[in-house]
């Protein structure tokens, strides 16, 4: 099966019909905290988020958390090197529809390789969550024992 994204139209289309898979990536070093991307577009234009996103018809989580890393980033984490963290349920804290977050970290020592982007977002490391970060993602990662 090839694995193609959807367009926009049938993307928003997909998260009014049923639940969607949403795949986030906590990037951890123990002296600069976690990583997090200012999001460009909406919703939640400017605020802080975790790296991330859906996954897709056909694709594997493991492929899945590789994309999205290295379209995020710049690189693919090392998936062997990971950690599933849970599944966290968002019914209604996003306005695009019912989402389902498959939270997963990653260990890092050299956080420098980590902060230049592909596609050029700002992201910085923060040892406290900022408070302008997206209410769901801080609901769970609060959960997690991130403050």
């Amino acid at each position: 099966m090839r694995i193609k994204k959807l367009s926009y139209e049938d993307f928003l289309l997909s998260l009014r019909l049923s639940p969607r898979l949403s795949i986030e990536i906590i990037l951890e070093h123990s002296q600069k905290g976690i990583l997090l991307i200012r999001r460009t577009k909406t919703p939640f234009e400017n605020k802080w988020h975790l790296p991330g996103g859906f996954l897709l018809k056909g694709e594997s989580i493991k492929h899945c958390l590789e994309r999205l890393s290295k379209d995020e980033l710049g690189q693919p984490v090392k998936v062997k090197k990971g950690e599933f963290l849970g599944l966290f349920e968002n019914v209604n804290g996003d306005p695009r529809g019912h989402l389902l977050h498959h939270v997963s970290r990653f260990k890092m020592k050299d956080p420098k390789k980590w902060t230049l982007s592909s596609q050029k977002k700002e992201n910085v490391f923060f040892k406290r969550l900022p408070q302008n970060i997206i209410p769901y993602q801080k609901d769970f990662l609060n959960k997690l024992g991130y403050k």
